[in-house]
């Protein structure tokens, strides 16, 4: 069902109410509306006061606050089982994105309620089916203005032999559409996506799958969606399996990976969204499997834990501009217990990132070296706080900051009842301890199907949208081609 009110003009001193869509339709798990007697109505934006009211469901968006002119305008429907004041539940969530209110005129908003506490399945435009090419080690990327690109990967044909996909897709939250745009010139996975100030994404390198093997890839892009273009980007080291990240200037700094001869690569480089420019960056970074991240007001790139190929590296590196280059700084911070093929996280305030899972040996993951810890990281000696909370022992684990301060993490490479190695179906999420107390931890549902090399992405609306992946469970291999979204219980 798809709740829906035409305009209703400007009000009394150019505020009006803009004609909203509210779509409660999935393709799984409890309907959204499903025991609701109450919407709650709130309006939010730059310079206005929090606008609020109540619903009985059958008056459904009639209910949306007028609004004044303004930026930045978002409005919230929360669905609850009775009144707050009664003991009622918030069971369902949806959040507009940001609009502007100019003049009396607002555009036409459409909101899609999520079922809170529960992995569903989006309906889309072609009905119950997910991704058009089934993908795993792709890159999930969100847009400005909300949208997801997902972009390359790799599958696994009928023989068992993978194969690169150069499909590229975009999900678009509000509306649970998905669509295919331009693929890209070169298949590739396992590359690094990095979104750029005014809406574009720099691909970097990444991984091909030939007829004389895996062959690491030099080659860059910049994709302009709006535009619909792809701009090259050359002078870049061949390299995949390696971590970017963007500064709070769009300056993006590469690290580490897999390169020719299957070497691990030294040299980091980075890339001036503004200008254009390629620039070598001093400090070598020989690493695999390190989590990076932008930490604080983005003025640093951290880069975190990992291993040279031989041995783990327990540095922890922070990464400012200085001059013409990113110059590294070390603050002395270790990893107590270092490890590669960890998720490097925001968490739990500012100048704090946590690293979740990973595992203990230098190659690859080992049944008996996968870890059920997490450490918190700061270039700021006084923010640190050491080991961080419990986990189920996993590597490769995604893991995603939400709006409002908490992490959740999911799948990964676990441990089966027989010691093997397969993918995992567990998450949980982490929520900030008040005033720098110890984190809690809540469990989560299990996913239908086990996963890793799959991408987590935070959306705008509250909720985690989940793609693809390798399922393995010791016997099967299977490249997944779903969608899932996840919309956890709000904390107020």
């Amino acid at each position: 069902m798809a709740l829906t009110v035409a305009a209703l003009g400007v009000l009394g001193g150019c505020e009006t109410r803009p004609p909203v869509e509210l779509r409660t339709e999935a393709c799984s798990g409890t309907p959204a509306l499903r025991g609701v007697s109450y919407l709650r109505w709130r309006v939010t934006g730059e310079g206005m006061e929090p606008r609020e009211h109540f619903t009985t469901v059958e008056v459904g968006v009639a209910g949306v606050p007028a609004i004044p002119p303004g930026k930045g305008r978002v409005v919230e429907v929360r669905g609850y089982t009775a009144m707050p004041r009664q003991g009622g539940r918030v069971v369902a969530v949806g959040r507009s994105h940001p609009f502007e209110v100019g003049g009396g005129e607002a555009p036409a908003v459409t909101i899609a309620l999520r079922r809170v506490g529960e992995f569903v399945r989006p309906r889309l435009a072609q009905g119950c089916a997910g991704l058009g090419e089934a993908r795993a080690g792709h890159t999930a990327t969100l847009l400005e203005d909300g949208r997801v690109l997902l972009a390359g990967g790799v599958r696994l044909g009928a023989d068992g032999r993978p194969a690169t996909v150069s499909a590229v897709e975009m999900f678009n939250p509000a509306t649970d559409t998905l669509e295919r745009v331009p693929a890209l010139d070169s298949a590739r996975a396992f590359h690094t996506a990095t979104r750029l100030p005014g809406g574009k994404v720099l691909l970097v390198g990444g991984e091909e799958e030939t007829s004389g093997g895996t062959r690491p890839l030099a080659s860059a892009r910049v994709l302009d969606v709006t535009a619909g273009t792809a701009t090259p980007v050359e002078g870049l080291r061949a390299r995949g399996h390696h971590a970017a990240a963007a500064d709070a200037s769009g300056r993006v700094l590469v690290v580490g990976g897999v390169g020719v001869n299957g070497e691990v690569v030294s040299e980091a480089e980075g890339y001036d969204a503004a200008t254009g420019r390629i620039f070598q960056v001093g400090t070598p970074v020989r690493r695999v499997g390190m989590g990076v991240s932008p930490v604080g007001d983005g003025r640093r790139i951290a880069v975190v834990g990992g291993s040279d190929g031989t041995a783990l590296v327990p540095e922890v590196l922070f990464f400012s501009y200085q001059g013409d280059t990113f110059v590294a700084e070390d603050t002395g911070e270790r990893l107590r217990e270092p490890r590669r093929d960890a998720a490097l996280v925001p968490f739990g305030g500012p100048g704090r990132l946590l690293y979740v899972g990973g595992h203990s040996s230098a190659g690859a993951a080992m049944t008996d070296r996968l870890l059920a810890s997490s450490q918190l990281v700061s270039p700021d000696a006084a923010s640190r706080q050491g080991q961080g909370p419990q986990i189920f022992a996993r590597s490769e684990p995604c893991a995603v900051a939400l709006q409002d301060g908490r992490v959740l993490t999911l799948g990964g490479w676990g441990n089966a009842d027989l010691g093997d190695l397969v993918s995992d179906a567990h998450g949980e999420l982490f929520v900030p301890g008040a005033e720098g107390g110890a984190a809690g931890l809540l469990g989560l549902p299990e996913l239908e199907r086990s996963r890793h090399q799959h991408t987590c992405t935070a959306l705008e609306d509250g909720s985690v949208l989940i793609a693809g992946g390798l399922e393995e469970d010791g016997v099967r291999r299977t490249t997944l081609d779903d969608l899932l979204l996840y919309m956890p219980v709000p904390l107020d």
